[in-house]
């Protein structure tokens, strides 16, 4: 027996999920995708806003990129349309200090949030994200702190949605294929358990997709 090897398993990006909710930020372009997949509008602008802070005090320094932290998300929910979900902090019991080989900061903090923007039909990427960089900018911080607005990105809501649809596509395209092969043996799927992963493809387009494989039996020659 022999066995074809019709999907590839893909290494990509780790996804963020947007503060532990259901919105997920989409991974960077891959070549390597499953054949399987769906691509569609995305939800949201994501905008990832890092807060960082040089005080050498640690305390000093958490203290007021908490503050920063605060003080953008509360300006943020005072526009009814934008949403801020936080990401990553790091926070460091350390003083601030420089590396003599390298001059590199020892002890940094600093905290990851993403300011998110739907993505409606009538909306653009470059007038969220131009607006999302407005409200943000505006916001006053104390000396020291600095706020850093990184690459605009997109969003999906709760892209598990799309399970039953991908499973579906999934399974016919591995009859499909078997059919073409003229195999007769079992169809093995592997990585059906892998969350639905969300890669960004466009400007405001995103697929979804199942990091799978897919193995046929076929008898030997």
């Amino acid at each position: 027996m022999r066995t074809v090897l019709l999907a590839v398993a893909i290494l990509l990006p780790q996804l963020a999920t947007a503060g532990g909710s259901s919105v997920v930020i989409a991974g960077g372009y891959s070549p390597n995708v499953p054949s399987v997949k769906v691509q569609l509008r995305a939800d949201y602008v994501a905008v990832p806003i890092t807060i960082q802070n040089d005080a050498k005090d640690p305390l000093k320094r958490i203290d007021q990129i908490e503050s920063a932290l605060r003080a953008i998300a509360e300006r943020v929910k005072q526009h009814v349309d934008l949403a801020v979900r936080v990401g990553v902090v790091s926070l460091s019991p350390r003083e601030q200090s420089k590396s003599f080989s390298s001059y590199e900061s020892y002890g940094s903090s600093a905290a990851q949030l993403y300011v998110l923007g739907p993505l409606k039909a009538d909306a653009t990427v470059f007038a969220l994200a131009k607006r999302i960089h407005q409200v943000v900018t505006a916001v006053p911080v104390t000396e020291g702190t600095k706020v850093l607005l990184g690459n605009t990105t997109l969003g999906m809501d709760e892209p598990e949605r799309f399970r039953p649809q991908l499973l579906g596509l999934i399974s016919k395209s591995a009859v499909e294929a078997k059919k073409l092969l003229g195999a007769s043996g079992p169809v093995e799927i592997e990585g059906l358990e892998n969350p639905v992963a969300v890669m960004q493809v466009s400007e405001s387009e995103v697929v979804v997709f199942i990091n799978y494989r897919a193995r046929i039996q076929m008898k030997a020659t």
